[in-house]
């Protein structure tokens, strides 16, 4: 083997042994208690949108096929994307969000509100403080419009379907990630902070039996809860709740099925704002409630035609008492420590940290010259990283990957702590 090569070897395993300690980054999400309230029974968000900056061409179908906006609303308060789903069939969508970017006019938009800290950077996010213009179209943030419903006069509901050609995450892996996700919930003058850690894992492909029956109508929608399922037939977790987008495809799936009734989808995770709100009402009678783990549900974004009923799906388990939805069914989850006090911004292990930065750098270019690379974004004890991988390299890292990106540049004042390496040149659609 050749010295590269043995150097891209060593970096491998390096990185294997340091990164296990990934995610343990703390990410703090400030929220008003009033967003919390007005939002936590509802999938979708309107917004005044004004577009700071756009993707130059859609993601690839093996991406995710996404157009990505950056922008800020009055409405979400938080440095924000907008995502635009199967983007290159809608050329009228992506059109008006670039015009908007060109004229820096607010943009009518609605979508489903996702809170998800996928590209958080190390910085804490404040609901309400002032922003100032994104200059990439992924910045640092927790705050997502994803997928688009509707921008200015285009309806993009029909755009909730799956994507031919896309990766979509495997069920296990993701899953057995979320569920291990710690929080920690505090609150102030009207305010609550939840410290947790990154979260890749976007786009996951699984199936759900109903616990159920769907009749939790939203203004906007219908929650439902379900157990999670592989494809295999085997459970990954017993309770979680769904939300689907009235006038979608999955929506009118879910609504046609009973209790019991399994459906193939593909899906995202968000904070689950209702379940946030019911452990701040019952933390005074449950002691711990505020330290357990991330509270999360799922957008389904796609639904299969395969109908899952001849996989091996145990009988639903009864019930849960109204009010206690939250308690009553054991769950199949690591338990999880509560955070540590959050790292100084230059701690003494600094130099174990540059040791991860050059270490990914040295990965990045043992690629050959042709291979697809995205921004790949993961988080040590101390520090958040970027660096220029495949989507698989970035997969076994446990970061999250997003096709054709490159690496934000620092902020203002900041030392980098971001690899940008450049990206080679994307493959045409043809190869």
């Amino acid at each position: 083997m050749s010295r590269s090569g043995d150097r891209a070897l060593a970096a491998l395993l390096l990185l294997f042994l340091l990164l296990p300690a990934a995610a343990r980054a703390e990410i703090r999400i400030t929220l008003q208690n009033s967003f919390i309230e007005k939002y936590k029974d509802r999938a979708t968000i309107d917004a005044a949108y004004t577009v700071d900056k756009t993707h130059p061409r859609p993601n690839p179908p093996a991406g995710d096929g996404d157009l990505h906006a950056a922008g800020r609303a009055p409405e979400i308060g938080l440095a924000a994307v907008a995502e635009v789903m199967h983007a290159a069939s809608q050329p009228d969508a992506v059109d008006a969000v670039r015009q908007a970017e060109r004229s820096g006019r607010p943009l009518a938009v609605r979508g489903v509100w996702r809170l998800w800290c996928e590209n958080g950077g190390d910085a804490d996010h404040v609901q309400g403080q002032a922003l100032q213009p994104l200059a990439t179209a992924n910045p640092p943030h927790v705050f997502e419009i994803h997928p688009l419903l509707r921008v200015g006069e285009h309806d993009l509901a029909g755009s909730l379907q799956p994507t031919d050609g896309i990766a979509y995450k495997d069920a296990g892996q993701a899953f057995r990630a979320y569920e291990q996700l710690p929080s920690h919930v505090s609150t102030a003058d009207g305010t609550t902070t939840i410290a947790t850690r990154m979260a890749g894992y976007d786009y996951v492909e699984f199936v759900i039996r109903l616990d159920e029956e769907p009749t939790h109508l939203l203004a906007d929608g219908v929650a439902v809860k379900a157990a999670i399922y592989d494809d295999g037939g085997d459970l990954l977790v017993e309770e979680r709740r769904m939300v689907a987008v009235a006038g979608t495809a999955p929506y009118a799936r879910v609504r046609a099925l009973h209790k019991g009734d399994a459906l193939h989808v593909a899906g995202i995770p968000r904070i689950d704002l209702a379940l946030l709100s019911w452990r701040l009402a019952n933390s005074a009678r449950v002691p711990g409630v505020l330290d357990w783990s991330l509270p999360y549900e799922m957008v389904l974004v796609a639904v299969f035609p395969d109908a899952p009923g001849g996989l091996d799906l145990p009988s639903p388990a009864p019930a849960a008492a109204a009010g206690d939805a939250d308690m009553a069914r054991p769950r199949i989850t690591v338990p999880v420590e509560p955070l540590a006090p959050a790292v100084p911004a230059d701690p003494a292990g600094a130099a174990d940290e540059d040791l991860v930065a050059t270490l990914l750098k040295l990965l990045g270019q043992s690629l050959p010259s042709g291979a697809t690379r995205g921004a790949c974004t993961l988080s040590t004890v101390q520090r958040s990283y970027c660096a220029a991988l495949t989507g698989p390299q970035c997969d076994q890292l446990g970061g999250a990957w997003k096709a054709g990106e490159g690496c934000p540049p620092p902020a203002p004042g900041q030392r980098p702590r971001a690899l940008a390496l450049p990206l080679q040149p994307m493959p045409t659609s043809g190869g």
